[in-house]
């Protein structure tokens, strides 16, 4: 579970800008560091390099799915009050997918039904945005 208190959010996004100067950069050149795990649901904050180098890297939040290895959701960081915001959001959006997973499951396993059920839902949060 990622439960977080007021203002847990800010210092996650702070400790993970932090964490993302030290992280050695992928193959591509892009560097990963998370910010709240939620089952198989990870918030992360990404650094892309600029293409031209007088240009600052790019920053984004995104909402990772480890299952099916895809993004979910995503956001260019911009502002830092905006930037905790969201942060807060997508940690919402992985806690309400991860209860949705817990909600299908009996045992704690996932049946071929849940994962049906999870995509189903994904794509229902998807056509949301």
């Amino acid at each position: 579970m990622c439960r977080k208190r007021d203002g847990d959010a800010e210092v996650r996004l702070t400790r993970g800008y932090v964490r993302i100067c030290l992280a050695l950069p992928s193959t591509d050149g892009a560097k990963t560091v998370s910010l709240a795990r939620c089952g198989p649901y990870d918030v992360r904050l990404l650094e892309f390099e600029s293409e031209r180098p007088d240009n600052p890297p790019q920053l984004w939040l995104e909402l990772y799915s480890h299952e099916t290895q895809r993004t979910i959701d995503s956001y260019r960081c911009c502002d830092l009050e905006a930037d905790v915001q969201t942060t807060e959001e997508l940690i919402a959006h992985a806690e309400q997918l991860n209860a949705g997973l817990h909600e299908t499951s009996r045992d704690g396993e996932c049946s071929a039904d849940d994962f049906e059920t999870r995509k189903t839902l994904t794509g229902y949060l998807k056509k949301r945005q």
